[in-house]
């Protein structure tokens, strides 16, 4: 749906304009001067102008040249007679986006208008989308443990839902915008957009203005109509990263878009439809903010439709000297270098560091690395790690020698789910000191308890 201002002073025109578009869905204003035309767009910014050249008083012509500084954003079609072709040619040069012919031919007057206004949208869209890539090699998820292959696969499952709500969760720099981008660009909205917005990065007031858009003197300064980035989002996928951080307030305008797949820009009293996947991060634990009242219930419910938790890098150590090969790669490219590897002791020293802060923080190391490594391969002189981790991992104070392994093998899983179960029932069935034992988060507890489906006695049916 658009907003669409008809300047014509012949009435009939303009009441057939109206009733025509109006049945296709916009919101039409008919108005029979320019200097009407002139007034209205000071309060309220349309989508489209469909403007007569021959206009009593301001001609249509001299309206193009006063609203020089509008159009850009306000599209306008010349409505013009026969004889006037000379005219709208001008008008043209001054920015008019197309020309109708009087009399006109109604489908091929709506066909004009829908080419018009999805040209403005692609243009909204390229605008916000300016320099960015689909999915860039920087943002590809790279991983063969079992962890790692579990969210591709919930990847692949939710990515075939017309628009399934998604909460993603895990520690900070595990990547969780990544997960976001693959749903979008493996799902049937891959070639929409992808909108994304951290929510921990504005204030309340900002915060809204950029989701929802602004219309005229909403606040000071609102000189024009902005569209949020919802808006902008529409079809697409929409990504608010740090949702745990958003205000209570914006909470429950962000509920009214999940649910009704509608909004108000500020200030604004018209309703705006959207069509877009909403799918939402955090690193903070939503229950506990919902207990103390700072995150809705009722929102959190309606996010966490599919929720998939990322594994902290800790527990992929599988994946820690495949990364670094994915960035070495990156940055190669990037720094025009050809470093081949790592020493041993650099990657003895990679796969024993905790990595607090996840993959982003492993990226930099490399980055680092290659930037200011002069070998063909990487040492550990040019590791920013702390020395102090090699040799083992934090939380480790146990011996190893207390475990035996067979001479015929034994399952991984199996060993996984009975130190799952020791822990438990040393602790009483409590899942956060159960986790804490095991040096792993509740939600990874969690996840494995429901991998290995292990329940209490009593719980058994």
């Amino acid at each position: 749906m658009a907003s669409v201002l008809i300047i014509d002073d012949d009435r009939g025109v303009g009441t057939i304009l109206q009733e025509v578009l109006s049945a296709e869905g916009h919101d039409v204003t008919a108005l029979i001067s320019a200097e009407d035309g002139m007034r209205y767009i000071k309060v309220d910014e349309p989508d489209l102008i469909l403007l007569d050249l021959q206009l009593p008083g301001m001609s249509g012509i001299e309206f193009l040249e006063k609203i020089q500084d509008k159009r850009d954003r306000i599209p306008v079609i010349i409505i013009t007679s026969h004889g006037d072709v000379q005219t709208a040619v001008r008008a043209m040069k001054l920015g008019a986006s197309d020309y109708i012919k009087k009399p006109f031919n109604i489908e091929e007057i709506a066909l004009i208008i829908q080419k018009v206004l999805d040209t403005k949208i692609k243009d909204e869209h390229l605008a916000y989308l300016r320099g960015k890539d689909e999915i860039s090699e920087h943002e590809k998820i790279v991983g063969e443990s079992s962890e790692i292959k579990g969210v591709f696969q919930f990847i692949r499952y939710v990515a075939t839902t017309p628009k399934t709500t998604v909460l993603i969760r895990g520690e900070t720099g595990t990547g969780k915008e990544l997960v976001a981008k693959a749903i979008h660009y493996s799902s049937n909205r891959a070639k929409k957009p992808f909108i994304e917005i951290n929510c921990s990065a504005f204030q309340e007031s900002l915060l809204e203005a950029e989701l929802f858009g602004y219309e005229p003197g909403a606040f000071t300064d609102a000189r024009h109509r902005k569209n949020g980035l919802l808006e902008i989002a529409d079809h697409g996928t929409f990504f608010l990263d740090e949702i745990g951080d958003m205000s209570m307030g914006l909470q429950s305008k962000i509920l009214k878009v999940i649910e009704k797949q509608s909004f108000r820009r500020v200030g604004g009293t018209k309703e705006i439809n959207v069509d877009t996947r909403i799918i939402s991060a955090t690193s903070r634990d939503l229950e506990k903010n919902m207990l103390d009242q700072t995150f809705r219930e009722d929102l959190f419910y309606r996010l966490n439709v599919a929720s998939i938790y990322i594994p902290p890098l800790r527990q992929r150590n599988g994946d820690v000297l495949l990364l670094a090969e994915h960035f070495l790669r990156i940055y190669n490219t990037e720094f025009k270098k050809n470093v081949q590897g790592f020493t041993d002791e650099a990657r003895n020293c990679l796969i024993a560091h905790s990595w607090p802060g996840n993959v982003r923080e492993l990226k930099n190391v490399i980055e680092r690395a290659v930037l200011f490594e002069t070998e063909k391969i990487i040492t550990l002189r040019h590791l920013n790690v702390p020395r102090k981790e090699i040799g083992h991992h934090a939380g480790e104070n146990y011996r190893s020698d207390w475990l035996e392994l067979p001479t015929d093998g034994v399952s991984l899983a199996t060993i996984e789910k009975e130190l799952i179960q020791k822990a438990l029932i040393k602790t009483n069935g409590n899942q956060t000191q159960a986790a804490k034992l095991l040096n792993i988060s509740r939600e990874t507890l969690k996840y494995r308890i429901r991998k290995h489906r292990i329940v209490r006695k009593d719980q058994r049916t």
